[in-house]
């Protein structure tokens, strides 16, 4: 694998390092699209917190966003992302981390 692939990969693989931005994640797969104000109402955070890790996530290409009226509906940027959660997730629950 090439360096510059080997750097990007670095590079996604940090957004999933932060609790918040692993919290809103894990919430878009298991919800799907949603809007700020639901994932701030489910995980119990400050809404600009939501929204600030929301634009990290986005500018890392993990997020997609859509705009609908006022709001902006945010949803993982496609099925890569899923399984890369999905994996994630079912490791964890294996006890690898105990």
């Amino acid at each position: 694998m090439d360096k510059t692939n080997l750097s990007l990969m670095a590079k996604m693989s940090s957004l999933f390092g932060n609790e918040i931005r692993l919290a809103i994640l894990m919430y878009l797969l298991e919800e799907g699209e949603s809007c700020v104000g639901k994932i701030v109402e489910a995980l119990g955070l400050k809404q600009s917190t939501v929204s600030n890790q929301l634009k990290i996530l986005k500018l890392g290409g993990v997020v997609k966003a859509r705009k609908s009226g006022n709001k902006i509906f945010y949803s993982l940027a496609d099925a890569h992302i899923s399984n890369l959660l999905t994996a994630l997730s079912e490791h964890v629950k294996e006890g690898f981390y105990d």
